[in-house]
């Protein structure tokens, strides 16, 4: 009965002892603290790493509900590095852009990586993304045109993309589109300074006028009066357009001339005044016209003068050799353009006299006709009648000559045909030319001057292959526009030289509309 109790007693204190070790089995071992990686260290592509001992616990395996979740901290940073960098650098905020004005966006963008593209958006819709070459570069810029059709307010927005295609944060201003934000612009460009020009001439005049929106209408006003006017071609008008004015240069002294440009929404702008000069050096017209050349003492003759000049005839007068005996003078010289006096002139005195007349027109220009001999006599002598001019008829015998020497004939003879005189064309500018020879021709040459030089350049050669007229072509390819010269010279077999008149003309830019003016009425 004792050892039995005993027994009990041993088995309950083993059991006790399995059940505390089994407890011991099933708690979970103690896990270290991971060490994670220091901020400064990461970067946008390296994965987190975690520090775990290296000796697992001589426990058991832990169960599914004990296994470690690593998130990384809000402080981690890729270690791809920082976003590209995009700034829109023109047109800055609140600027003023017509409806149709094409206009340059200026965009910057920068990355450590380098920038693969950047894009241009207005209003939220894709305007143009510029491609940066290859490699990428760290700093790329580029010029993106926008053409806005609507007036507004408008925002521009800008984006640049890295290589991995990361997005910056986007730059955007807001500018103002109205109908015309500018008024156009216009300017003379030929001729320059104070040209002085013949009267009676014709002046070109060159200009350009430009507008955001569109010009309608170009004018010549000559001393504040309208002259004539061109229109574009296309009836809504163009952005530039250059013009060719013709004037006519038909008074004399300082004339005021401008170019006035008209927009579509009709707002004007006028060019630089242009002062021309015209001067003339051309004299007056007269004639003189007596009645009889012969008469009686005291009888009285009828002479009669007429004097024509453009510019006015200022007065005229009637001389008896150095003498004047009679003076007529216009009230209005500038409106006088023609003057006619007749005077009764008789002689007291028989003899001959030389009655002349002299014109001064409104510049002071003077024009004599030629003298008259009118012979007065006493009456009852008979009217003296010239004695003819005797031609000797004596000859002499001819002496003797040296054998001549083989002499040359005269040189030849080159001449333009086309263009003309003070031309206007555009490159290439053809030129026709001809030439004759008393003897045969060797060769044909066209001469030309650019604007500036000093110097002429030889066009085109052509071979005349021993023939007495010979007519040639050149197309002159210029490099500029601007005013040019041009002669043709020929030679022949004898070495002889001939040279053409020199032209002169403007060659004007490709497409260069023709002059079709109007005079204002």
């Amino acid at each position: 009965m004792f050892v039995s109790t005993n027994l009990r007693s041993v088995c309950l204190v083993a059991l006790a002892l399995i059940l505390l070790v089994a407890c011991e089995a099933i708690a979970p071992p103690e896990i270290p603290t991971p060490t994670l990686p220091r901020a400064t260290e990461t970067a946008a592509n390296t994965p987190v790493r975690v520090a775990f001992p290296t000796s697992a616990p001589t426990v058991a395996e832990p169960t599914a509900a004990a296994s470690l979740t690593i998130v990384p901290t809000a402080t981690s940073v890729s270690a791809r590095g920082a976003p590209p960098v995009a700034q829109l650098v023109s047109p800055v905020s609140n600027a003023s852009i017509s409806v149709g004005q094409t206009y340059q966006v200026v965009v910057y963008a920068a990355d450590d990586h380098g920038i693969a593209r950047v894009e241009l958006i207005a209003e939220g819709a894709l305007v143009r993304a510029e491609n940066a070459p290859m490699p990428a570069p760290r700093i790329f810029s580029a010029i993106i045109p926008w053409t806005p059709t609507q007036s507004g307010a408008h925002t521009l927005r800008v984006l640049a993309y890295d290589g991995e295609n990361r997005a910056s944060a986007p730059d955007e201003v807001t500018v103002t589109v109205l109908q015309n934000a500018r008024r156009p612009t216009c300017s003379i460009v030929f001729p320059i300074g104070t040209p002085q020009i013949e009267l009676g001439s014709i002046a070109h005049i060159y200009g350009v006028a430009t507008d955001d929106a569109a010009i309608t209408q170009v004018e010549l006003w000559v001393n504040n009066q309208a002259y004539t006017y061109l229109a574009p071609q296309n009836a809504n008008g163009q952005n530039a357009f250059p013009f060719v004015f013709t004037w006519n240069a038909l008074t004399p002294g300082a004339h005021t001339l401008f170019a006035r440009a008209r927009d579509s929404q009709d707002q004007t702008v006028d060019s630089a005044p242009l002062k021309i000069i015209v001067v003339d050096t051309h004299p007056p017209t007269i004639g003189l016209w007596a009645e009889r050349t012969n008469a009686t003492i005291n009888e009285p003759i009828t002479l009669t003068v007429t004097a024509l000049d453009v510019s006015g005839i200022q007065r005229v007068e009637i001389l008896n050799g150095k003498e004047i005996i009679h003076t007529t003078k216009s009230p209005n010289p500038a409106r006088q353009t023609a003057l006619t006096a007749q005077v009764l002139w008789q002689s007291a005195s028989p003899g001959d006299f030389q009655i002349g007349a002299r014109a001064f027109n409104a510049n002071g220009n003077v024009k004599d006709a030629p003298a008259q001999t009118i012979s007065i006599v006493r009456p009852g002598q008979p009217t003296p009648t010239p004695a003819p001019t005797i031609t000797p008829t004596r000859t002499r015998a001819p002496r003797a000559q040296p054998t001549p020497r083989a002499q040359p004939p005269p040189p030849p003879t080159v001449e333009i045909l086309s263009p003309p005189e003070r031309f206007v064309g555009t490159a290439p500018l053809r030129v026709t030319f001809t030439a004759r020879g008393n003897s045969e021709l060797e060769r044909i040459e066209l001469w030309g001057a650019l604007p500036g030089q000093s110097q002429p350049q030889l066009i085109c050669a052509i071979d005349a292959h021993a023939s007495t007229q010979k007519t040639g072509q050149c197309d002159w390819n210029l490099p500029s526009a601007g005013v040019v010269t041009v002669f043709a010279q020929a030679s022949d077999i004898y070495r002889q030289t001939a040279r053409s008149a020199l032209l002169t003309g403007f060659i004007g830019a490709p497409n260069l509309p023709t002059p079709a003016a109007t005079i204002a009425r």
